[in-house]
């Protein structure tokens, strides 16, 4: 039963993994893992000091699908709450903007 559950969680969690337009994993990116140090940095920043500081590439962040989701998964994963209070709409790993 427990092997079932397992092979379950895993086909999930592969479903739901993003791929870019080559069909490349995002997670796979170099641009992915800098987007997730940068989001991990800022997290952990602001639970340390209260700081508004964002270490973001604004650049990559609106024109690069993988920094975008690695910023926004290590923004979350490193300490951050959420990201609702986000002046891009607080939206979520693979979420596209609608603006």
């Amino acid at each position: 039963m427990t092997a079932v559950l397992s092979l379950a969680a895993m086909l999930v969690a592969g479903g739901c993994a993003l791929y870019s337009e080559t069909g490349e994993r995002l997670s796979e990116q170099p641009t992915y893992q800098a987007g997730y140090g940068d989001g991990c940095s800022t997290a952990l920043e602001e639970d340390k000091s209260f700081s508004t500081e964002k270490t973001r590439d604004s650049y990559l962040f609106d024109n690069d699908k993988a920094y975008r989701a690695g910023w926004r998964q290590g923004y979350l994963s490193c300490g951050a709450r959420s990201l609702e209070n986000e002046s891009d709409g607080g939206l979520i790993l693979g979420q596209e903007n609608e603006y």
